[in-house]
């Protein structure tokens, strides 16, 4: 009751404000319907009918400096006028505090503060798209131009022209370098993959750190809500959507409250194709690309191979003679397998191969007063760098708008996408993956059989001496793939009651199916191990399906009362009900490599699984907005959260509702007054903002006590499948921020600023119990973490001609993370091989393990430092020389994991983008250069590389490795099953992973057009991913092979970002 009385004071409140203040003065519309229209003698008549102050000026081309004639200037409400031929203009205005408004065609919206100036004005006019310094805001009574972020939080709006860059396939790939504090890192090279999106760090442990996606009104749910049975294949529903169907973004970066818990990583608001105009246009855009295979690791070739694995037979206590007479180190051209272990094979050949993409996209945009639409269909064929991996998708979307009366209007927005992917086991597949078994197969083998002859057979190898796989076999005769339809729409009507009131409502429709299957065939692959018996060929299918309904009906006020004070406000109830399904099918032994589904395969060996998922989510919000003459800007939110998620005894007593609560201001400081003679100074905006919102990502049935089904010999039961804990509930997250945006020298020079601390409490934790339990842990809100840091942007045009312009901009962000609570004390957490501790008072998912100084050169030198190696059975041996030489951090002599320390961190320093822009008469080239400075990478794709413990072929680094006593090498010697511990978690495998990447590079020409029927035609190249400076050893510095904060900095051997270059043509009719 509480909490509701709070929420019925604050919407009251702004109700208050509005009454309480004078009634607007009448609106002088004709005077702007006429500006609008182009009637300039009517805009006059109708300016000399009110009784205000007359304002005059001039409207100029900021690259011509020469006036621009029939450029509308308004004052929203009260005047309009239009420009002469000169480019001069004379208006009314209710006050000298009053903002002028002026637009034209071909012309970047402009809004223009008096500062107590009637005469003598120059107003400069960009091009459009110049900058997002002004935008149409989606406010409660409908779209207005007004100053960026009028919302006065921490806010990054780009509106985009859909043709201006339409070489980017993915959302992720799009948002790359458009703002600060957002970092978007592709998970890999694979087509379809999706990106790594974060703003400003990352705020829980456990929970989600994504950001929330909403598209058209309508949350877009981007989460991975089932596990793929392909290894490593990174998929994110967001890459669904098509770039070219987007028309704006806005980021919201700090503490929205109006989503509740789901806004706690901050909001990507998308607003896609819109038909704003009556006429009918036609656009159409395509390009063919050429992927050009990564820049292969070196590796060992044949005669170093088996030169490294000779000492290792030796290590084995093998004696020459015996290593000799191995069938695969026999040298005698008589014997019969001779030829079969004498080749020099090149396996990334054999995996890697040059390919061909093409995408098609048409959309379609007009109607009447009555009806307007936008259609759009388009296709893409995306092909990887490893053979036969590619992503088609197939994709089409109406939005529409229809005036159904008067006073009653409906919007459609509704899409559907078929995305097939082609792709193979990545990453540390040890037996299945190709790129991997690329790297470790032997060199001295072949893809297929070679008789005693030495001719090659067109049959191919099977598993060979060492137990690796064939990546030919399962390249020819496997396959994976992921077929994925998704429907996403909504229905918005819109009941205008009067010029104050309107209620709208959002009714939504998400429907999601994926398919995954594959295949590994028996011949040439490596078994595997089953619970009673042998793995041969094996196959899987998976299907997992997603609904979400979703509904959003709210209420929205706006009053302008006088011409001083603005108010809107609205208030709403959202609702959103999900429902998954995954149901998972694994076969084993079919008879022959030629059945392939999971029915052929042997019925005692079959498995079945799944899992259903329902989980609920409420949301009642409200929203207050207030200006002051467009100088002060003041903003307050609330929302209450209810999730079928929490547990039954969350926050207090059997209350289950969050309160979320946001307050932001801003103060227009280029409006003021004495302001007025700051010619260079075109727009300064001071921005605070306080609030509160959360994170509700804490499982479906985490809560809850449930059970679960179990065979054990034969007999099927139900067990305890966790512990539950009535009192679980969302993570809090309070933002604070206070930043500066500027605009200097006729906006040449744009700056932004931002200082940001997140505060998270009740943040999730996995709290250790005892083990008669039958538990491991218990989840909590336990934990506190702090993000702190800075964003800044800064955008010039340093040339600004007729025929030249040349625009530079960068951005930087840094954010610093520090853990305030955890009360079970350090979190350790492995992945791929790596440890990753967690903290109180340091940064979390630090790199933890043995600090690595050197190799022994002599067993001398080892001795004398008496230092000895704790074995897995408790013994303790001595090092000797050729082993690595760890930093005995206790001081007890013994290396062991009482040794490790902190040695790497994957956050960065600091991270951001440059963008460069040049355009010479019908020419443009433009750039992208992404960077990320001060992260380290464990590089376990490197460790496999160079541990030297077993037959998977090597780096060319360890041919440096230790032979002999007294040699001085960084690479320990090579020993049979590494007993001393050389290739140990250490900062031996960490690495420095920063690196600066031209991103993108796009090269076009605008044809001139006098047809009435084209409207524009441009031919242009790109050059993607083109260079890249860094010091790191892996195949690519930029990768996410996980969304989880503990796996961050892992490089586990996924597909690299390749080398592409496009060619395109856009047409408009």
């Amino acid at each position: 009751m509480l909490k509701t009385i709070k929420l019925s004071c604050l919407a009251s409140l702004f109700f208050a404000g509005g009454l309480a203040t004078q009634l607007h003065a009448q609106t002088v519309n004709d005077s702007i319907e006429a500006a609008a229209t182009g009637d300039k003698k009517e805009a006059k008549a109708q300016v000399h009918k009110l009784k205000g102050i007359l304002v005059q000026g001039i409207v100029k081309d900021a690259k011509t400096n020469e006036g621009i004639s029939g450029i509308n200037v308004s004052v929203k409400g009260y005047s309009a006028a239009i420009t002469e031929d000169n480019g001069t203009f004379k208006i009314e205005v209710p006050n000298l505090e009053a903002v002028l408004t002026i637009s034209g065609l071909e012309y970047q919206t402009k809004v223009f503060a008096l500062r107590n100036r009637n005469s003598g004005l120059q107003i400069y006019m960009n091009e459009a798209y110049y900058s997002t310094n002004y935008l149409m805001a989606d406010m409660p009574a409908g779209e207005q131009m007004q100053y960026e972020n009028s919302k006065a939080a921490s806010i990054v709006n780009f509106k985009k022209d859909q043709w201006s860059n339409p070489i980017n396939e993915s959302v992720g790939g799009f948002l790359q370098g458009k703002a600060t504090g957002l970092t978007s890192i592709r998970n890999s090279g694979t087509p379809g993959a999706g990106a790594y999106l974060t703003i400003r760090g990352f705020n829980s442990l456990y929970a989600t750190n994504k950001p929330l996606i909403v598209v058209d009104g309508m949350i877009y749910e981007d989460d991975e809500y089932g596990s793929g049975i392909v290894q490593n294949n990174l998929t994110s529903p967001l890459a669904n959507l098509d770039v070219k169907d987007i028309e704006d973004v806005t980021i919201i970066k700090d503490g929205s409250s109006l989503y509740g818990t789901k806004g706690a990583n901050g909001v990507i608001n998308i607003t896609t194709t819109r038909a704003t105009e009556l006429t009918t246009k036609i656009d159409f855009t395509m390009y063919g690309a050429y992927n050009q295979e990564p820049t292969q690791l070196p590796v060992m070739g044949a005669s170093a191979f088996r030169t490294y694995v000779s000492q290792l037979e030796a290590s084995k206590g093998l004696s020459p003679t015996q290593i000799a007479a191995l069938p695969y180190m026999n040298d005698d051209t008589a014997y019969p397998d001779y030829y079969k272990y004498h080749n020099n094979t090149n396996w990334q050949d054999q995996v890697f191969k040059p390919s061909a993409s093409q995408n098609y996209f048409l959309k379609v945009r007009g109607g009447d007063d009555i009806a307007k639409f936008g259609l759009s269909v388009g296709y893409v064929d995306s092909k990887g760098i490893i053979e036969k991996s590619e992503s088609k998708r197939y994709s089409t979307r109406l939005n529409a708008a229809l005036k159904l009366t008067e006073k009653l209007s409906m919007d459609a927005n509704l899409s559907f996408v078929n995305n097939l992917q082609q792709t193979w086991d990545q990453g540390l597949a040890y037996k299945t993956a190709p790129m991997y078994l690329a790297l470790v197969k032997s060199p001295f083998l072949n893809s297929n059989d070679v008789n005693e002859l030495g001719e090659v057979s067109p049959n191919l190898a099977d598993v060979d001496n060492f137990g690796i796989s064939n990546p030919r076999a399962i390249l020819d005769n496997g396959f994976g793939t992921n077929n994925n339809y998704r429907f996403f729409g909504n229905l918005k009507f819109n009941y205008e009651i009067n010029k104050n009131w309107d209620i709208s409502t959002i009714l939504g429709l998400t429907f999601n199916k994926e398919r995954e299957s594959f295949f590994i065939p028996d011949l040439g692959v490596a078994d595997i191990d089953l619970p009673t018996t042998i793995g041969k060929n094996r196959s899987g299918s998976e299907v997992q399906n997603y609904n979400n309904l979703y509904t959003d009906t709210y209420a929205s006020w706006v009053k302008n009362s006088s011409e001083d004070h603005h108010f809107n406000v609205r208030f709403g109830l959202r609702t959103q009900n999900n429902k998954s399904e995954s149901d998972l099918g694994l076969g084993y032994n079919s008879s022959t490599d030629d059945f392939t589904s999971v029915g052929a395969g042997s019925n005692l060996l079959r498995y079945v699984g799944g899992n259903l998922g329902k989980w609920n989510w409420l949301n009642v919000y409200a929203n207050g907005e207030y200006n002051w003459r467009n100088k002060y800007f003041l903003s307050a939110s609330y929302a209450v959260d209810g999730s079928s998620r929490y547990g039954d005894d969350a926050d207090t007593g059997k209350d289950q509702y969050a309160l979320m609560s946001a307050i932001s201001g801003a103060w227009l400081i280029s409006s003021e007054d004495f302001m007025k003679n700051a010619n260079d100074i075109d727009y300064l905006k001071l921005r605070v903002s306080f609030g509160q919102s959360g994170n509700d990502d804490i499982g479906n049935y985490t809560a809850q006590k449930y059970y679960v089904s179990q065979n054990l010999l034969g007999m099927q039961g139900l067990v305890r499948g966790n512990i539950g804990n009535p009192d679980l509930k969302w993570e809090t997250v309070s933002k604070n921020n206070i930043g500066l945006d500027a605009g200097l020298f006729r906006e040449k020079v744009n700056i932004s600023f931002d200082l940001f601390s997140n505060k998270t409490k009740n943040m999730i934790v996995y709290e250790t119990v005892d083990g008669a339990t039958g538990f491991d842990y218990v989840v909590n809100n336990s934990g506190a973490m702090r993000t702190r840091g800075f964003d800044l942007g800064f955008n010039s045009r340093i040339f600004n001609t007729p025929d030249v312009t040349f625009d530079f901009g960068f951005n930087i962000s840094r954010y610093k993370n520090k853990v305030e609570d955890l009360p079970n004390g350090d979190i350790l957490t492995n992945f791929s091989g790596a440890t990753y501790i967690t903290s109180e008072g340091r940064d979390a998912n630090l790199f933890y393990g043995l600090k690595a100084d050197g190799v022994y050169s002599t067993t001398a030198d080892a001795s004398a430092e008496g230092l000895s190696r704790r074995l897995t059975n408790g013994d303790l041996i001595p090092f000797t020389g050729g082993d690595m030489r760890y930093k005995d951090m206790n001081g007890d002599k013994v290396i062991d994991n009482n040794d490790r320390v902190v040695i790497g961190n994957p956050n960065p320093g600091v991270h951001g983008s440059v963008t460069t822009n040049v355009t010479y008469k019908r020419f443009s080239l433009k750039g992208l250069f992404t960077y990320s400075i001060g992260n380290d990478i464990y590089n376990a794709l490197r460790y496999h590389m160079e541990s030297m413990s077993g037959y998977e072929n090597q780096s060319v680094a360890v041919e440096n490795r230790w032979r002999a006593e007294g040699q001085q090498t960084d690479i320990p010697k090579a020993v049979w099953g590494d007993p001393m511990g050389n290739s140990e978690f250490s900062s031996r495998w960490i690495e420095d992973g920063s690196y600066l990447r031209l991103k993108t590079l796009v090269l076009g020409y605008d044809f001139a057009v006098e047809s009435k029927y084209v409207k524009y035609i441009q031919l242009y190249a790109t050059a993607n991913n083109l260079v890249t400076f860094t010091k790191y050893l892996g195949y690519d510095p930029e990768f996410s092979a996980t969304s989880s904060v503990f796996g961050q900095g892992t490089d586990i051997g996924l597909a690299p970002q390749f080398t592409s270059y496009q060619l395109g043509l856009r047409l408009g009719l």
